[in-house]
């Protein structure tokens, strides 16, 4: 073998191997849940219960007299942190069950290597993009059986997905889908939603769009939600266009 052929069979192999170690290192860890986890879901839903009723989420809480009781504390603004302790005895004695998780957790589980795949194909192509898509070393992954869908915190890298009994999750059969949804919304909070003050509307239009956009070969019953102005679709309507995002939505906004 000549010098250059073989220059040129290390340098192919060792680009093979920096793909496979970059693919093969998981970026989701999932979170067993835990009381506390479900207490806080519970009261985070009842603290914003009347945010979600204007927006017409479904609202997942147990049926309990007490959570009836917090429900009218907060729509009367007399709920607060005090009734925290009280939601924790609830969950602690009547509600919460390990096993209630189990179905869920597995079908996360065995879509792991698609989620790492999503993830792995925004980091190699935001190099390109005029603007940050921000994101973690590692996704967690955090259950619950209360609230409206899916959240996150973009902070933390923390993603809480709805669930119930069954291991069904709200909107879609295939948690990969408000997975990688719940992602980009961290990838965009700062740079894109929070820069030019999106609506809650056009935030989740937008995210929709990106994802659809990204994903729709390997997602392909991944929806884009009635919300937000339709008009954004003339502009986001090409996989290149997320390239220029930032200066689209700053056309957009103005």
């Amino acid at each position: 073998m000549s010098l250059s052929k073989l220059i040129f069979t290390v340098i192919i192999s060792m680009t093979c191997l920096s793909c496979e170690s970059q693919t093969s290192v998981s970026r989701i860890k999932i979170v067993q849940p835990n009381i506390e986890q479900e207490a806080m879901s519970i009261w985070r839903t009842i603290n914003d219960i009347t945010f979600f009723e204007k927006q017409g989420y479904t609202i997942n809480l147990p049926k309990h007299s007490l959570i009836d009781s917090l429900i009218t504390k907060s729509k009367n603004g007399t709920f607060g942190n005090k009734d925290f302790a009280a939601i924790y005895t609830l969950v602690e004695t009547k509600v919460f069950d390990k096993k209630n998780y189990e179905l869920a957790i597995q079908k996360v589980t065995n879509q792991t290597e698609l989620i790492n795949n999503l993830i792995y194909a925004i980091d190699s192509s935001k190099s390109e993009w005029d603007w940050k898509f921000n994101m973690f070393d590692k996704y967690r992954i955090i259950f619950t059986l209360y609230g409206t869908g899916g959240s996150y915190d973009p902070d933390e890298g923390i993603i809480t997905l709805l669930t119930n009994k069954e291991g069904s999750f709200m909107n879609y059969k295939n948690p990969a889908n408000t997975i990688i949804h719940e992602i980009t919304h961290m990838g965009m909070e700062y740079s894109i939603v929070q820069k030019y003050k999106l609506s809650h509307g056009n935030k989740e239009r937008i995210v929709d769009k990106f994802v659809y956009l990204m994903f729709n070969d390997k997602l392909p019953n991944y929806r884009v939600q009635s919300m937000g102005n339709t008009k954004i679709d003339d502009y986001l309507n090409k996989q290149e266009h997320l390239n220029t995002l930032s200066s689209i939505i700053s056309k957009f906004v103005d």
